[in-house]
Order: C-alpha cells, then sequence, then structure tokens
C-alpha cells in the first residue's frame, strides 16, 4: 500500500512486469476513487463555469467532457488541472487531481455568485475505477450484461444498474493508446467493492500504482491522472 494525500492506495498487487503486461494485453483495472469530484448545480452554471474557468464552453454538449484549468484570480497562477463533464446546462461533474478538494471548494465558494450555484464535494461519496487494456471492453460488457452502449473518446453516460446509479466516461484522463482503451467507471462508495470484484470476476486483473505511473510516463504526462493535451 501506498498514501497518497491521506489516501491509502494499492502500490502493486504482484510484479510490475505482469501489472503492464495485463493493461498492454488484457484488462488492468485500478482504484482511483482518490480523485477529487464535484458536483455543480444552479441556474447559470455554463455561464459562472464560463467566468471561473476563463474559457468558452458553447462547444461542450450533454455528455461530453473537456480538460480545463482552474485560475488563481490572485497571482494568474493554475489553481488545478481539471476534467469537466457536462450532464446538463444547469448540472456538471467535475474530475481534479487527489488532494486538491479542500483548495479547490474553498475557491469554488468564493466564486459562487451570491450562492447561485450549488457546489458539493462528492470525493468520498464515489469510488472510481479505471480499466485500461484491449479486453476492457469485453470486461465491462460481461458486467454490464450488455445493458449499456459504451462510450466514444471524451464522451460519458450515466445510467442505474441494479438500482444504483452508475457513470461510465472515457475522459482522456489517460490519453490511452488505441491498443489499450481505457474507460472509467464511478458508482457509490458504499457499493465500491462489490463492482470492483465484480470487474476482476469478469476478467480485470487488479493492479497498482506502480503500474499507473510507468503508464503515466510513458505517456509524457506532467501530473498525476492528468495528460497534456495532444
Amino acid at each position: 500500500m501506498k498514501e497518497v494525500d491521506g489516501w491509502a492506495i494499492p502500490h502493486a498487487f504482484r510484479s510490475l512486469l505482469e501489472e503492464h503486461k495485463a493493461a498492454r494485453s488484457a484488462c488492468a483495472v485500478f482504484d482511483i476513487s482518490y480523485l477529487t469530484k464535484f458536483h455543480l448545480r444552479g441556474n447559470g452554471t455554463v455561464g459562472w463555469l464560463e467566468h471561473v474557468l476563463h474559457r468558452p464552453l458553447a462547444d461542450v454538449r450533454d455528455g461530453t467532457c473537456v480538460s480545463a484549468e482552474l485560475w488563481n484570480e490572485t497571482d494568474g497562477c493554475s489553481t488545478a488541472s481539471v476534467t469537466l463533464l457536462r450532464e446538463s446546462a444547469g448540472s456538471f461533474f467535475m474530475i481534479a487531481p487527489p488532494g486538491s478538494e479542500h483548495t479547490i471548494f474553498e475557491y469554488l465558494q468564493t466564486q459562487r455568485l451570491n450562492g447561485a450555484i450549488e457546489v458539493r464535494n462528492e470525493t468520498s461519496e464515489r469510488c472510481g475505477m479505471a480499466l485500461i487494456g484491449p479486453q476492457s471492453e469485453e470486461v465491462l460488457q460481461r458486467v454490464l450484461h450488455r445493458e449499456t452502449e459504451l462510450p466514444l473518446k471524451m464522451r460519458f453516460t450515466q445510467f442505474y444498474l441494479q438500482g444504483q446509479q452508475l457513470m461510465l466516461g472515457r475522459l482522456g484522463l489517460h490519453q490511452e493508446r488505441e491498443e489499450e482503451k481505457a474507460y472509467e467507471f464511478f458508482c457509490p462508495a458504499v457499493e465500491g467493492i462489490r463492482w470492483y470484484e465484480e470487474l476482476i470476476a469478469s476478467g480485470a486483473q487488479p493492479c497498482g500504482l506502480a503500474t499507473r505511473e510507468c503508464l503515466r510516463l510513458e505517456r509524457d504526462c506532467a501530473e498525476f491522472d492528468h495528460c497534456p493535451a495532444q
């Protein structure tokens, strides 16, 4: 195990070579629950986010996502790299690097435009798992019983299965190669272990941070869990 900003994360389950080969030739599953997660809701959310991110969002449609930067207006420096998922015009989901939840939450609270936007920290409420490898689609289809259409790149889908609201996306967090493919799966935290075990029982091989760091270095990623735009 390894500590990452207060989270205990598996560093490795077996040798780095075995885990790396799983991501290259089969399906590797990684725990990404430690990523910072926010839900943003309210009238005027699009305009508010354009103000906060200093960029237009007219090209972001429902069910799609985009990478962006949170800028500190005091010194003009980036506060964090984030991935923004648009559910609707009044609802967005934001994913950021681990350990940034308090900084980002405080910053977003100061930008809330008289409280018109609800900023909800869901970091501890949702578990996340990343699946990487050429067999990722087959594993997901077995777990989801072929009831859900898998999303394209930079898209996501939300659906109910077994009475739970789930989210599945290809959010670009890994800049996957075509032969690997990468998906992100989010579920309620109370059901995280069960879904994790179902993914493993369906063919995914559990892998740790050492393998993720190795894959990240191959893509020249400057920040943990966020890669530069292609």
